[in-house]
């Protein structure tokens, strides 16, 4: 399984699963039908309406091509890098430093589908995927992207950490906590879940950065002796005052 380390805006590096070459690609031919299924229909109503025979193929085939491009940007840029492909495989579009790509880099993505896929059937693609370290085809290279799985271990929500049923009589501890973004708290929350996987010194080291960032932010006089169960804490308080 090839990842990927991705240091977020609060210092904390969270480990991607990359898209393998086989979900690429699955999510390809689904936009593929999605694109062709709609190309079609509106190839055989317009048939019945404005244009006769030859004409309408060729203009009903450059449609296609640019229906495609026209999808697969829009599509990514306001659904969160994911077309309907990639929500169905799980993977989304991500630039290596864990940001949201831009309006040109979704662009540029787009534009190499051309070189990429459609004049080289895929070969080319395929072969920039399967051999680079950070599997980029041309366009994640020239965008500075990547293709990301959203696995479980990145998307459980906060509540799977903790039994909420035992929370019942809690008294929350930092209740200043509650004005945090989930976010921030799903960032805290994986934090944690690598710490216990891999409870190396550069992970223990982000812990306890981490936890520097919320006594601050929170403003707490007394610093917390042990980092790993302070931002437990701070998980169960925004359970129980958020829920």
């Amino acid at each position: 399984m090839e990842t990927i380390n991705i240091r977020t805006t609060q210092n904390v590096v969270i480990n991607y699963e990359l898209a393998p070459l086989r979900d690429r690609f699955v999510a390809l031919l689904i936009d593929i039908v999605v694109v062709l299924a709609v190309h079609l229909l509106l190839r055989y109503a317009l048939s019945f309406l404005l244009f006769p025979g030859v004409l309408l193929v060729t203009i009903m085939e450059y449609f296609g091509l640019l229906a495609f491009f026209f999808y697969a940007l829009c599509m990514e840029i306001f659904n969160n890098g994911q077309t309907l492909g990639k929500v169905a495989t799980g993977t989304k579009v991500l630039k290596v430093d864990g940001s949201d790509p831009s309006l040109s880099d979704y662009l540029i993505r787009v534009l190499f589908y051309m070189i990429d896929f459609l004049l080289s059937f895929g070969v080319i693609g395929a072969i920039f995927i399967a051999t680079s370290d950070k599997r980029q085809r041309l366009g994640d290279r020239a965008a500075n992207t990547v293709v990301v799985k959203l696995n479980v271990v990145n998307m459980f929500n906060l509540k799977d950490i903790l039994n909420i049923s035992t929370l019942e009589d809690y008294e929350p501890i930092y209740p200043d906590i509650k004005n945090v973004k989930e976010g921030d708290m799903l960032i805290i929350k994986n934090a944690l879940l690598r710490h216990r996987n891999n409870p190396s010194s550069n992970n223990s080291s982000m812990i306890n950065k981490l936890a520097l960032k919320m006594i601050k932010l929170l403003d707490i006089k007394d610093k917390p002796k042990n980092s790993i169960e302070f931002l437990k804490t701070l998980i169960k308080d925004y359970i129980v005052l958020t829920r």
